[in-house]
């Protein structure tokens, strides 16, 4: 009983702790959303295929890098293109991988894509103009919110239906009331990373998903802390770092197997 209650209480006490860490600042509600995409990423370190999980061959992974590469490389190119290409396939992933009916998992995904942007607007169109290297034309915006209020529709609808789920209604109250990177980073952990990664504990045991996820998940760790460390001393210009994080993350969303 107690396990089960505190499966479904953590979502809202993650919220509550980075509620409290938005209370000291945007640099620190940055710094949190960060830490949550970090991690979250082990969960689509290992090669998971046909009920076997295993690190990346060396074949595999020099594909996955040479895809992130030219998604990265699209993104420098067409900004504005290689985002919207990044946020429809994420649309896309949280959709088909999160738990749930189908209504509840299209709810998640609407929300965790265009929550920010229908309930906090400004801040995230600022986002996304550090990020690109130019704000975003208003129409995307108001597309992008579109998702958002679609994504509230089905959230209740879901409800009403008596299907209640506390990461759904925690992502729902942190699209409205955190920072729009913390937000996302947020939605990404309660509603999908972490969820997969428990399901894969339970499935294969903790030695065989840290034997498998350790050695990706650590050079990506150290990737991404080498380019917070390049980027804050100005030696890289921030939508070069968000082209290669964006384009790192693509391959998995094309290629996961995950199974629910």
């Amino acid at each position: 009983m107690g396990q089960a209650v505190f499966s479904r209480g953590w979502p809202v006490a993650l919220l509550a702790v980075c509620a409290a860490v938005s209370l000291l600042g945007t640099g620190a509600a940055i710094a949190m959303g960060l830490a949550l995409f970090l991690a979250g990423f082990a969960h689509g370190a290992g090669d998971e295929q046909a009920g076997t999980l295993r690190p990346f061959a060396l074949a595999p992974a020099a594909a996955y890098v040479m895809a992130g590469l030219a998604v990265a490389a699209l993104f420098l190119a067409l900004p504005l293109a290689g985002l919207t290409l990044f946020l429809l396939l994420s649309l896309w992933h949280f959709a088909r991988s999160g738990r749930g009916d189908g209504i509840g998992r299209a709810a998640f995904a609407c929300l965790a894509v265009g929550g920010s942007a229908l309930l906090r607007m400004d801040e995230t169109s600022s986002v996304f103009a550090a990020l690109l290297g130019l704000a975003p034309p208003r129409g995307w915006m108001l597309a992008l919110a579109a998702t958002g209020a679609a994504g509230m529709a089905l959230s209740v609808a879901t409800f009403v239906r008596g299907r209640f789920d506390p990461s759904l209604a925690a992502t729902l109250v942190a699209v409205a009331q955190l920072h729009p990177v913390l937000a996302v980073g947020f939605a990404f952990a309660v509603g999908h990373a972490f969820p997969l990664q428990g399901s894969q504990i339970r499935r294969y045991g903790w030695r065989d998903v840290i034997a498998a996820q350790g050695p990706t998940a650590s050079i990506a760790l150290l990737g991404a802390l080498a380019m917070a460390a390049l980027v804050l001393s100005g030696h890289l210009p921030l939508p070069w770092a968000a082209a290669l994080a964006f384009g790192m993350a693509t391959p998995h969303m094309l290629s996961e197997r995950l199974e629910r």
